[in-house]
């Protein structure tokens, strides 16, 4: 019986470690789902609000920094003139 050689050997490590990274990845993502429980035709208990509220809350500050930015431009502008 041959003994594997130090090269075979780092081979076999570099196959077990792209088998795990790619293979073992897609088994999961394509597992079904366990089902969640609770009453299956009842309302979600996720509110939907809070992420649209901080989307609105979000716009408003970029709003007020952009319209922030233009007044300091617009300052500078007239200064220089």
């Amino acid at each position: 019986m041959k003994l594997l050689t130090q090269q075979t050997k780092k081979m076999m490590m570099q196959a077990c470690i792209i088998y795990g990274l790619l293979v073992v990845p897609v088994v999961y993502a394509l597992a079904s789902p366990h089902s969640p429980g609770g009453d299956p035709g009842g309302a979600p208990g996720v509110p939907i609000d809070g992420g649209i509220s901080l989307l609105v809350a979000a716009g408003i500050g970029y709003g007020i920094k952009k319209a922030h930015d233009r007044k300091s431009n617009k300052k500078d502008e007239d200064n220089e003139k």
